[in-house]
């Protein structure tokens, strides 16, 4: 299940991305530390990041704090599933 291994709220504070697929679903968290916000986005796909940045097909802007981590799962899962379905 997506978001299993997703890290503490520590590393997004850190300034570190994080990215995940599930086959062909894909996001990335981008952490903006002076905003303290995480904003996530998704693409459908075989490429990363770097070569899909065209090929966003939501994003979606959460705060940096615990709460907002759990509402970010949420968001993710969701999307997983609508794609999936």
């Amino acid at each position: 299940m997506l978001c299993e291994e997703l890290p503490k709220i520590m590393w997004f504070q850190n300034d570190n991305d994080y990215t995940e697929c599930n086959y062909l679903f894909h996001y990335i968290i981008i952490p903006d530390t002076k905003q303290e916000v995480m904003t996530v986005k998704i693409w459908h796909g075989e490429f990363c990041y770097e070569k899909s940045k065209d090929e966003i097909v939501s994003e979606r802007t959460f705060p940096m704090t615990n709460d907002g981590r759990e509402e970010m799962i949420e968001y993710i899962r969701a999307e997983d599933y609508n794609y999936v379905q």
